[in-house]
């Protein structure tokens, strides 16, 4: 099977089906939905600042937006789906505010690595067992102390239960453990779509049990994917699915 990524391991979890379809059957989407059109292009903004970070220079907080603008027009080329309240417009002056705020706002910590690209074996952190399973994802920045941090564009912030379990800070949380040796320290960086904008800085933690947990979950992700299980999970998240349309033409 071909390496793992968080994002695939979250598809699966909520809805096997929509798995096979996206990446299975490679069913290309009729449409994407705006929420995550929108958090492509934050984060392509926020990358270029910290790139340009690294190389020594700090953008004004207006040239940063500039990205975001760019690359939410090349987006909206696609057929994109809004939700009732927004628009290709009140997304873009939303999105404008936010990596502003965000350039702004932004800790004097230089980061050390940004929109880090891993490959590596999945490991039991306590055993020590060697699974056969290759995960790779994308790592949004590591600062300069250490701490491995998540860029969000949400609506609202995040609970404590929602924290604890976030997978993907878990999983790069393992990655970095496996890579270093050290759990690092873990922080979700959520920029709120609410009236007045928002910064959100998140401090979490994660223990070696906690990291063996989510390679377990891993594990049987991918054994589940093997075999071959393949259902619809029905949920209020079914109206906005690109392959809502697929899925009611099913029979198994």
């Amino acid at each position: 099977m071909e390496p793992l990524s968080v994002s695939r391991v979250q598809t699966y979890l909520t809805c096997p089906l929509k798995h096979r379809f996206q990446y299975i059957d490679k069913i290309p989407p009729p449409w994407r939905p705006a929420a995550l059109v929108f958090g492509s292009s934050v984060h392509a903004a926020v990358e270029w600042f910290h790139r340009e970070r690294l190389a020594g220079r700090t953008p004004e907080p207006e040239a940063v937006a500039k990205i975001f603008d760019a690359d939410w027009f090349a987006q909206n080329l696609e057929p994109v789906v809004f939700a009732e309240k927004d628009s290709k417009e009140i997304l873009a002056e939303k999105g404008h505010e936010l990596v502003s705020l965000y350039v702004a706002e932004s800790s004097g910590t230089m980061p050390l690595l940004t929109e880090d690209r891993f490959e590596i074996d999945l490991v039991d952190p306590e055993t020590g067992e060697v699974f056969d399973i290759r995960l790779r994802g994308v790592i949004d920045l590591v600062e300069a102390d250490g701490t491995l941090v998540e860029l969000k564009t949400a609506a609202r912030t995040f609970d404590t239960g929602s924290l604890e379990r976030h997978l993907q800070l878990s999983t790069y949380a393992l990655v970095r453990f496996l890579a270093t040796g050290t759990v690092p320290p873990l922080r979700i960086d959520a920029l709120l779509k609410t009236k007045v904008p928002r910064l959100v800085h998140l401090p979490a933690t994660r223990t070696i049990e906690d990291l063996a947990w989510t390679a377990r979950l891993i594990e049987g992700v991918a054994l589940a994917i093997r075999a071959g299980c393949c259902f619809p999970n029905p949920s209020y998240r079914c109206t906005e699915c690109e392959y809502f349309a697929h899925c009611q033409q099913w029979r198994g």
